[in-house]
């Protein structure tokens, strides 16, 4: 009794915290959003508007993490076979990358700055190493070829990904909370009502977890709204 009771009682609290509890997915932009933030970039003065037009397609498009963003290299960009490939390392000694190789050899001394460097960057996951489809529509592959051939005035760093974010989203005056990681879900829950299927998903967005895609996928309600279709109209 007393067991049944502890886990009725640790479900409830789980349960109220995740009423609670903000989700990424639940600051996802709405298509209009997403719009009027790609028209705000236009706003901005150069080069900070095609600057903050990639990262908020790269984000809100391709599923791009931030650090991933702030990683770029023209390099990962395989204009023959329409791929961007986000590789499992990338040399870096930018700041970030150095704040996090410090914060590594707190927590394992038998670990150098040196060794800890020499494994930055990488993406955040094994899945994370992936190849994403750039030819998703003709608005992305131009502002990847303009942003490529200007690539070199990018001051790449994760506070520059940040403020081109807030910049345009100011520039929109969208309600609500505006970032990187939200247009990231602004991504999944895009290609999830565009009716892609889980592992797709799961793919694209570099998850380890499929459940994550899973999520997407019910939030959306296009794949149970297809399936319906399905049956009734045959």
């Amino acid at each position: 009794m007393t067991d049944n009771y502890q886990q009725s009682n640790e479900w409830a609290q789980q349960h109220r915290q995740s009423l609670t509890t903000r989700h990424t997915h639940e600051d996802a932009l709405t298509d209009r959003e997403f719009e009027l933030l790609l028209e705000a970039c236009n706003s901005l003065s150069e080069p900070r508007d095609l600057q903050a037009r990639f990262v908020c397609l790269a984000a809100g498009r391709l599923g791009l993490r931030a650090g991933e963003i702030a990683h770029f290299q023209a390099e990962w960009l395989d204009w023959d076979r329409m791929l961007l490939r986000i590789p499992q390392h990338e040399p870096c000694e930018c700041g970030y990358c150095r704040r996090q190789a410090a914060q590594e050899t707190t927590h394992n001394a038998q670990l150098t700055q040196q060794e800890a460097m020499e494994a930055r960057w990488h993406p955040k996951t094994v899945a994370s190493s992936r190849s994403i489809p750039v030819d998703l529509s003709l608005r992305l592959e131009l502002c990847l070829e303009r942003f490529t051939d200007q690539y070199d005035s990018f001051p790449r760093s994760r506070t520059t990904v940040n403020r081109r974010v807030t910049a345009a989203a100011e520039a929109a005056d969208i309600d609500g909370r505006v970032y990187p990681h939200c247009l990231r879900a602004t991504a999944a829950s895009y290609h999830a009502y565009q009716g892609v299927a889980p592992v797709p998903l799961q793919a694209l967005m570099g998850w380890s977890d499929l459940a994550t895609a899973q999520k997407y996928i019910r939030i959306s309600g296009r794949a149970t709204a297809d399936a319906l279709r399905q049956i009734h109209h045959r």
